[in-house]
């Protein structure tokens, strides 16, 4: 094809025909720009498709990872449903008594009010296009907003409820408990979470201590239960609790809510 362009100019050059060589000339160089501009928009258009796939897949993964999240958050949820009805079985326990009457189920809700579910959020695609620079794949300005307002808030609610087990059950609940009873636990809750996390202490604990051989303990929890500086202090720790695991109950179900609505948003983009 360059051949036949160079023979062309070359007899129009030959013939002296210097006003067609340079009308030919303007034209051979407006074919070239077309073919460059054409080669260009093929390979943008390719580029796009790329991106467009990327795009795809990103979406899709952070639906997977949405919807983990949710199944995971009904665990939590179940967990810190058993928290509260243990501090308001505490709290009923005290108004009809007056005091704190130690037995193996008061001693079973105490202590697994010393337990702790670690909220651990689940962001492996978001984390990877923020790091990567790739969440401008995501072309919906809208729903990229959305998503990125969503996983704040996630770290925030995983942060808060860092700081609530840190500092109310690890610095203030749990060890005022280890000062005034005996650790028992029975194995008797519905959520499959806290059994999976107590299951194997409770039925080791049942097979080695029998309720004889912690008459004494029983005793000096009794003792210190009586104490109006320390029952105060455990009347006022489980009202924090128990509104503590209402806190989170809520804040989890609110979470399963934006995610089922999140999850619709980036379907219909898809």
């Amino acid at each position: 094809m360059i051949k036949f362009f160079r023979k062309i100019r070359q007899e129009l050059l030959s013939k002296g025909k210097t006003g067609k060589y340079l009308k030919y000339a303007i034209g051979e160089i407006l074919l070239v720009v077309i073919g460059i501009l054409i080669a260009l928009g093929i390979n943008n258009w390719n580029q796009k498709q790329i991106e467009i796939k990327k795009e795809r897949t990103a979406l899709n993964n952070l639906i997977l990872d949405l919807e983990e999240q949710s199944e995971i958050l009904e665990e939590y949820i179940a967990g810190e449903n058993e928290f509260y009805k243990s501090g308001l079985y505490l709290s009923e326990h005290y108004a009809r008594n007056k005091a704190f009457q130690i037995n193996d189920t008061l001693l079973s809700k105490l202590n697994l009010l010393g337990a702790r579910i670690t909220f651990n959020p689940i962001k492996t695609t978001f984390s990877e296009l923020v790091s990567t620079g790739n969440i401008g794949l995501i072309r919906n300005e809208k729903l990229k907003r959305r998503i990125m307002r969503f996983f704040n808030e996630l770290e925030r609610i995983s942060e808060i409820s860092s700081n609530n087990n840190t500092n109310l059950i690890d610095g203030l609940y749990n060890p005022l408990l280890f000062e005034s009873t005996v650790f028992i636990h029975k194995y008797e809750y519905k959520s499959n979470y806290v059994n999976r996390v107590f299951k194997n202490l409770g039925t080791a604990q049942s097979r080695i201590f029998k309720p004889e051989s912690l008459k004494n303990l029983y005793a000096a929890s009794g003792d210190n239960m009586k104490t109006p500086e320390k029952a105060l202090k455990l009347f006022n720790l489980i009202q924090i609790r128990t509104q503590m695991a209402r806190g989170q109950v809520t804040s989890y179900a609110e979470l399963q809510e934006e995610i089922e609505e999140l999850v619709n948003a980036i379907k219909l983009e898809l």
